[in-house]
């Protein structure tokens, strides 16, 4: 990466950094305005400002559940229900249940919420805030009764109308017969795994309660240079006192301690934590293990753990054979040079397999395992203390003593722990390391075994998956889906064909499924399970003591294994994942680093990119096989997104239902590369397999330019349409003519006048168009905009003027855009106008408004504000050129002259802070597509208007406000103002008014249609 292009990518993260800062603070603010006006008893208010904390903050389940909260205190339990439901399939929490319930029985679903309370009680002890309420919903739905257990005092609650006799029975014993509304279990149900209670053979609600479920805890501990620190709950009894009891290595109780320490935020990614910390001083603890358990004796994630390991004194050494062993800081760049390779091969391979939760997984892994091992080779399963009993059973039934092995843990030890116990079991084999979670495709072991001894220095070989960090595909830099075992299949077809015998050096193996030699292992020794708990990083920390050793470590890239990641302790993860990050940066004090240099320089772009070469030709082989014609439709756009994005998919997808695959070419972020994405289905769709993706089609520009052209020659593409060239490489151009195929070029602004696109000087003002360009060079200076020298705009425009006289049309979405270009480009003889949207000029605003929310029937009524203002309603993203400085000036003369009106934003500006003391205008937050409509009817606005100081070439934000049926006012330039006379839904304002005539024109037009819905009302 160029010094250029570094400088380029710092400044994008710092601005991102800040933005991320910007939009944490604005939500910090109005979560905070949401509870005073709660506790002020303003519902309405609340939740205005509780559902702007909840837009800029989406990914806060802990807001998202207070707005819901909120939503039921208005009795919009269509809404409520409509965030919770996507926030329990996500989360699951008591509240959520009981809430999910509440909203059943008001909407007379009393069999769903009767399903729900089945659920809750069977997993949760019910609170007394909650029991009278689910009681209710029970008899509601006419059943006898329902019952639920407390976990801390082993009593049981009975909601019994009728004073039917029960039956109680644990597993399968049975212990009482009873009427009672409350009693208590015997002593050691604790070790049971059901209660069920019946009454004439049929179960009561909840029945069976899964005991263990209720008695699940979660837990964390880790230490730093003062401390010891963590915290503790019971999920199902999140009000119950959590105890720790710490023991030295000798198992002895030396300490007990109660997390009562509340955190100051909801920091987890679990909504409602209610989890207590504790602290405990280092000073406290001598040198060696200690281990932090709950009641029942189960580990705190992050246990046991030596709480000194790091931070005591130790003598230094000199020799790197003994140093690594150590917990000294070593560069993560060093690199031995002779690791003492074994004469002979190993006894053999085993595959290790720790198992702990998650049966559908591990039942799929084991048999895909099965079904591919080679003869001669072994498995070796772990059961780390699974508390799922049918899983045991499962595996145990597996177990041949032949080819399959297992070892059981009697308290759970986590993945180092475990896969210790499976390599101690086989000296001097090699082993394979995989994750429950996986499925493994035919070859796999053999294609592993090849890289692994393709070279003697190999110690570690990684392959590649749908889930591995570095090593994933086909997406490296975000989630992939799921992989079917089908289509993990068809993958390892693909990277065998591509890659055979293909293997790359990387920095670290990774855990998932990693093959390590015998000799290596043998050299740097176990996973340190005394550093890294139940895991996340062990195998990070032995890479670098091999590498130190002197062996290498690579992915295999002809293997791939699917995984589906985060099965086991899936809601600690993300602290002990933290918690060892911190681990391996203090061993390795430029690990981060490390990593980091080698994700910039990308050694495996060009790996992956010939993977998608290869599925993409095998696509279009399966295609002609199967008589389906190939036409591919070339689409060249930006990465902004806002409405330039919106028409280009709304053209992809007309294109497909054409029977055609969009190819669709964007820059990279640093505009040194441009990345071709092949949309087999819509960007919008929720059900993308991971087959359909082809991500890695990325030229580096100019010096792959070559490469692209050629892979763009080899496609059978029948329609090119150029959208946007802003961030693309200046070489991008060149596919215009080089491709020689006929193009069409469609305006979205005045890129191809003006490199500042939106006509806005430095001044932030309209520019005016200006005929002598002297006055356009001045304005736009020395910058490059993308690029490589800066822009001369007689060159620029005469660029243009070629690009446009070769295009096979010129398309515009609106005459006043038309009317511009023209004027700039008077030679163009055929500019086609195509507008965005119908915006039926035949229909009043109320039957617009009528027919676009048909489909919004099931929306709540929103409570009507009655205030002393009139309120205008503004639409969309406001930067410099969608009027944000009008905007602030409006606020600010209606604040000096306390005029009787106020301001609604739906969407946001780009900074919202400057309005967070002005009561003037409320800004709600970004808004998906779907829900624009409804939104702007929530804020019972009079007018909407449009302060746009250029001239815009459409606008979807207009067709929102007249869908919503409301009247729209804006300034008399661009798309905006002729769209307003050719329908006539609105008025155009002169762009010369001063603030204060502006402010008194809207005023005047909130009460002219005021006053004329008075009269109708009257009339009526």
């Amino acid at each position: 990466m160029s010094d250029q292009y570094k400088k380029k990518l710092l400044e994008y993260f710092k601005k991102k950094k800040e933005g991320i800062e910007r939009i944490r603070q604005s939500a910090q603010s109005a979560f905070v305005k949401a509870l005073d006006q709660q506790n002020k008893k303003n519902i309405v208010e609340a939740v205005r400002w509780m559902d702007r904390a909840h837009r800029l903050a989406e990914h806060n389940p802990n807001i998202t559940f207070d707005l819901i909260m909120l939503l039921l205190k208005q009795q919009r339990y269509n809404d409520a229900y409509r965030l919770l439901v996507p926030l329990i399939k996500k989360f699951d929490f008591y509240k959520g249940w009981v809430v999910l319930s509440i909203i059943h029985a008001h909407r007379k679903e009393f069999s769903q919420a009767i399903e729900t309370i089945q659920y809750l009680l069977s997993c949760y002890c019910p609170t007394k805030n909650s029991w009278a309420t689910i009681v209710q919903i029970v008899t509601d739905g006419g059943e006898e009764g329902c019952c639920g257990v407390i976990g801390s005092s082993g009593q049981v609650w009975i909601g019994n109308k009728n004073r039917l006799t029960l039956y109680v029975f644990l597993d399968d014993k049975f212990i009482l017969e009873t009427k009672d509304p409350f009693f208590s279990l015997p002593e050691g149900w604790e070790h049971f795994s059901y209660l069920s209670i019946e009454t004439q053979n049929k179960p009561l609600v909840g029945s069976p309660i899964d005991l263990q479920a209720i008695l699940r805890t979660e837990g964390f501990v880790e230490s730093d240079d003062q401390c010891v620190k963590g915290w503790l709950w019971y999920p199902a009894e999140a009000d119950r006192v959590s105890t720790i009891h710490v023991y030295d290595a000798q198992n002895t109780l030396c300490k007990q301690v109660q997390a009562i320490k509340e955190f100051d935020v909801a920091t987890l990614e679990f909504p409602l934590f209610r989890a207590k910390q504790f602290y405990i001083p280092l000073a406290e603890f001598e040198e060696g293990s200690y281990s932090f358990t709950d009641d029942y004796g189960r580990h705190l994630i992050g246990s046991p753990i030596d709480p000194l390991l790091l931070y005591r004194k130790t003598k230094s050494y000199r020799n790197i054979n003994k140093k690594h062993q150590h917990c000294l800081p070593v560069s993560a760049y060093y690199k031995g040079c002779n690791p003492q390779i074994s004469e002979h091969s190993g006894l053999g391979v085993v595959i290790i397999i720790p198992v702990y939760k998650g049966k559908e997984e591990t039942i799929s892994c084991v048999q895909s395992v099965l079904k591919t091992l080679p003869k001669g080779f072994k498995i070796q399963l772990v059961n780390d203390c699974s508390p799922d009993i049918e899983l045991v059973e499962w595996l145990e039934s597996q177990v041949n003593h032949e080819t399959i092995f297992m070892i059981h843990h009697l308290e759970n030890l986590g993945f180092p722990g475990a896969v210790n116990t499976g390599m101690l079991a086989w000296p001097d084999h090699d082993v394979i390391l995989l994750n429950s979670d996986t499925l493994v495709p035919k070859g796999w072991v053999n294609g592993l075994l090849d890289a692994a001894y393709s070279d003697p220095a190999i110690g570690t070989v990684t392959p590649f998956s749908n889930d591995a960090s570095i090593f994933s595909y086909p997406c490296h830099d975000k989630e992939n889906p799921t992989p079917e075992l089908k289509a993990v299949e068809n993958l390892m077809h693909s990277v065998q064909r591509v890659n055979k015998q293909l293997t790359v050096d990387v920095p670290t193996a990774h855990g998932f499924c990693m093959f390590i030699r015998h000799d290596c292992l043998h050299q740097v020794g176990l996973f340190r399970e005394n550093l890294f708990a139940q895991g996340y990083g062990e195998e990070n920390d032995f890479s670098m003591r091999a590498q130190h050793l002197g062996w290498r470590h690579v992915l295999a890239a002809d293997v791939f294994v699917g995984h589906k990641g985060g099965v086991s302790f899936q809601n600690s993860k993300k602290s002990l994942l933290n918690r060892n990050i911190k681990i391996l940066n203090k061993l390795y004090p430029d690990y981060d680093q490390m990593v980091m240099d080698y994700i910039d320089q990308d050694f495996l772009r060009a790996v992956r990119r010939k993977i998608d070469l290869y599925r993409l030709q095998t696509f279009e082989k399966r295609q002609k096989k199967i008589g389906k014609s190939l036409q591919y439709g070339l689409f060249i756009t930006h990465i902004y997104g806002g409405g330039v994005e919106r028409a280009v998919q709304e053209r992809a997808n007309d294109w497909r239902i054409k029977g055609g695959i969009p190819l669709i070419i964007r820059p990279t972020l640093l505009g040194d590369a441009c990345r071709i994405e092949m949309q087999l289905k819509s960007s919008l769709s929720s059900h993308i397999n991971i087959e359909d993706l082809y991500p890695n089609l990325v030229y580096d520009l100019p010096s792959e330019y070559h490469i692209l052209l050629e892979f763009l020659n080899s496609k059978p593409i029948l329609m090119v349409q150029v959208h946007h060239f802003t961030g693309h490489h200046p070489a991008v151009r060149n596919l215009l003519q080089d491709l020689k195929i006929e193009y069409e070029i469609y305006l979205h602004d005045y890129m191809s006048f003006c490199p500042r696109i939106s006509l806005i000087n430095p001044q932030q003002h309209y520019c005016g168009e200006p005929k002598d360009l002297n006055v356009c060079q001045h304005c736009i200076g020395k910058d490059c905009f993308d690029e490589e020298k800066p822009v001369q705009i007689r060159q620029w425009i005469s660029r243009s003027q070629k690009e446009f006289d070769a295009a096979r049309s010129i398309i515009v979405p609106s005459e006043d855009t038309k009317k511009r270009i023209y004027k700039h480009f008077p030679k163009l003889t055929a500019i086609k106008t195509q507008e965005l949207e119908d915006d039926r000029p035949d229909l009043s605003i109320e039957q617009l408004a009528y027919f676009s929310q048909i489909a919004q029937s099931d929306l709540d009524e929103q409570p009507v504000i009655n205030l002393n203002r009139f309120r205008i309603c503004i639409i969309g993203a406001i930067g410099i050129e969608k009027g944000f400085n009008i905007l602030k000036d409006l606020v600010h003369d209606a604040d000096q002259r306390e005029l009787p009106v106020e301001f609604i934003l739906v969407g946001r500006t780009v900074d919202d802070r400057l309005f967070e003391k002005s009561d003037r205008l409320f800004i709600t937050g970004t808004y998906q597509e779907e829900e624009a409509v409804s939104l702007v009817k929530q804020q019972n606005a009079n007018i909407a208007f449009f302060p746009a100081i250029w001239p815009e070439t459409w606008c979807y934000a207009l067709s929102i406000a007249w869908r919503s049926g409301l009247q729209t006012a804006a300034f008399d330039i661009g798309a905006i103002s002729q769209r307003i006379k050719n329908t006539q839904r609105g008025w155009v304002l002169s762009p010369l008014m001063t603030i204060p005539e502006l402010n008194d024109m809207l005023l005047t037009l909130c009460k002219g249609l005021y006053n004329k819905e008075v009269k109708h009302l009257n009339r009526s």
